[in-house]
């Protein structure tokens, strides 16, 4: 008997409700060097989404934070999920997972320090099946530096304001985690960071909040970064409180030279020449590949600042927005893309920087710099260009219309610019995120008529929405939907 037979017979597996046998651990060892992940467990999930007999491939994911700090990466679950997206399409479909959940807890271990799947799918599947993420219950009682750590001026003052921007009314731990258990965001980070610097009337470095996990990562960097602290900053550049008017002046500040630099709004004859010749071809490949066809298009706006805001599904979808749009608004276009901490060491190259400009890409992640996206975003529409804003983030993995980040919402509602929602079909059947190469499948791009910031806000209020903010994103993603029901 082969070695390799031995070694499969006595390793973990899964019988699937096919017959097919499949070991958790291959699909571990593939998972965890595409992203940065310390340890991970793979084990089925049975009964989601209310069906009895349905088997799901699920994953409970310990992150490498230490490799997450060196990108300033915070937003765990976005990160993973996106690497993730991009590189299943390389497993059999039996070997994907549905999905997984964060844990910034060790995974228990059998007394022999090998994974103990079994305890790992006991206390997480019942979790996964109520649709519960973050921090599991705190069994023991605070030790008593713990209870220190909370109970000082420091800890007091960051609960409080963690309770401000979360919204959270239960009492605040140790172990949740800012992004899963808070819904602490890039967003809401910057928010935090003003409130703390109210609280202590100090300027504090981004990193003692950038680079913090969970409530203890935070008090304790806080807690060191107060040690070190300057003075308030001038007054052009203070933080204001959470009030009407907060991200209007946050958004009004020009971006860094760094990326006000890479904004191009120039109309020499190359820069001209540059975006034709890639317009053309970009139009010629998509007629030759996907036949696309455009509706609607007499309601994309000749003049004046307009947010085009499509559903995201596929790789193809700006392409495809480009390819029909018509020629004036075409050359006077920006378009907001997402750009992954993956790829951040070749944009340091010269000639994708010039690229990125020159073919008026804004390019943002979740983590570093959205703010400065933001305002070189909320800039062109001052400068009453044209943006294209996939207020879903990333790509939806179901091809249904996902929810609306919460910068969509503070960018429409700050800029006053005209909405105009985008329903793609067909790109999702061309080039889903599971798929590493695309197929030929026709592509048909509907534009709908400008809404007003101002008629969303209330119909988004109406429908229970808790802010201006929300209110927008809540009524937008309605119009979305609806225009896509339509098509």
């Amino acid at each position: 008997m082969s070695k390799i037979l031995i070694d499969k017979i006595f390793k973990d597996f899964i019988m699937l409700n096919s017959g097919k046998i499949i070991f958790p651990e291959e699909i571990e060892e593939f998972y965890t060097k595409v992203a940065p992940i310390k340890e991970m467990c793979v084990f089925t999930v049975i009964g989601m989404d209310g069906l009895r007999k349905s088997q799901a491939l699920w994953a409970v994911i310990q992150p490498d934070l230490d490799e997450f700090r060196k990108f300033a990466v915070v937003n765990l679950h976005l990160a993973i999920k996106e690497r993730f997206d991009e590189t299943s399409s390389e497993l059999p479909v039996n070997k994907r997972l549905k999905g997984f959940t964060i844990t910034l807890s060790d995974l228990p271990r059998t007394i022999f320090g090998k994974l103990d799947r079994g305890a790992v799918k006991e206390v997480y599947e019942p979790r996964v099946k109520a649709g519960i993420e973050g921090a599991l219950p705190v069994l023991n009682e605070p030790t008593a530096s713990e209870q220190r750590l909370i109970e000082s001026a420091t800890g007091i003052k960051i609960l409080e304001c963690l309770k401000e921007i979360s919204g959270i009314k239960r009492s605040i731990i140790l172990e949740d985690s800012l992004e899963l258990d808070l819904g602490i965001d890039s967003l809401g980070r910057i928010e935090l960071a003003s409130c703390l610097q109210l609280a202590f009337k100090v300027d504090i470095k981004d990193e003692a909040i950038s680079r913090a996990f969970s409530v203890k990562h935070l008090i304790l960097g806080i807690a060191d970064a107060l040690k070190e602290a300057k003075g308030i900053r001038p007054e052009e550049d203070q933080s204001v409180p959470l009030a009407p008017g907060y991200w209007k002046k946050h958004l009004q500040v020009l971006p860094k030279e760094e990326h006000l630099g890479a904004l191009e709004f120039s109309n020499s004859f190359f820069g001209w020449l540059f975006r034709f010749i890639i317009i053309a071809i970009n139009y010629v490949n998509f007629k030759l590949f996907f036949h696309v066809k455009a509706q609607g298009t007499e309601n994309v706006p000749k003049v004046g600042a307009y947010i085009l805001y499509p559903n995201h599904t596929s790789d193809l979808d700006g392409p495809a927005i480009a390819a029909c749009l018509p020629r004036r608004p075409d050359f006077q276009f920006f378009y907001f893309v997402f750009i992954p901490y993956f790829f951040r060491p070749f944009v340091k190259s010269p000639f994708l920087r010039n690229l990125i400009k020159m073919i008026r890409f804004i390019p943002f992640d979740y983590s570093t710099h959205f703010l400065e996206s933001l305002r070189s975003a909320y800039l062109v529409l001052q400068m009453r260009k044209g943006l294209c804003f996939f207020p879903e983030g990333l790509r939806s993995v179901t091809g249904e219309v996902g929810k609306f980040k919460k910068g969509f919402g503070i960018l429409a509602k700050e800029s006053g610019a005209k909405l105009v929602p985008v329903a793609i079909e067909g790109a999702y059947e061309a080039w889903p995120s599971t798929a590493k190469y695309p197929k030929l499948h026709p592509i048909r791009v509907r534009f709908g008529k400008p809404l007003l910031v101002e008629d969303l806000e209330k119909e988004g209020l109406s429908m229970g929405a808790q802010n201006s903010y929300e209110a927008i994103a809540l009524a937008a993603r309605k119009a979305l939907v609806e225009l896509k029901a339509k098509s």
